[in-house]
């Protein structure tokens, strides 16, 4: 797997690539799409209309891969930001703290 920044003055993109047999890269992406869809996520139609989990294209699972790391990434930073937040609160607290 590889990945990199392109930067295109203001905006970045960043590229990951993992290159493995078409089998096993099917596979993966496939089981994991469909964890994801058992937990409720993507559309899955509606009530008169449902849609079947084996009805979705590979570039629909795909999709739903790619939103769901998406957001394990931003979720990861912001639980970083806050527990450093955090933490740097509690070291100003100590400093200020008066004891008697």
């Amino acid at each position: 797997m590889t990945a990199k920044f392109e930067v295109d003055g203001d905006t970045t993109t960043i590229i990951f690539e993992w290159t493995a047999p078409t089998n096993t890269i099917q596979s993966i992406i496939g089981d994991m799409a469909h964890k994801l869809w058992d937990s409720g996520l993507g559309n899955h139609g509606s009530e008169e209309d449902p849609i079947d989990f084996d009805e979705l294209s590979n570039q629909v699972k795909l999709n739903l891969v790619e939103k769901h790391l998406k957001q394990i990434l931003v979720n990861m930073s912001n639980s970083h930001k806050s527990k450093k937040a955090q933490q740097e609160a509690r070291e100003r607290e100590e400093l200020t703290e008066y004891k008697l």
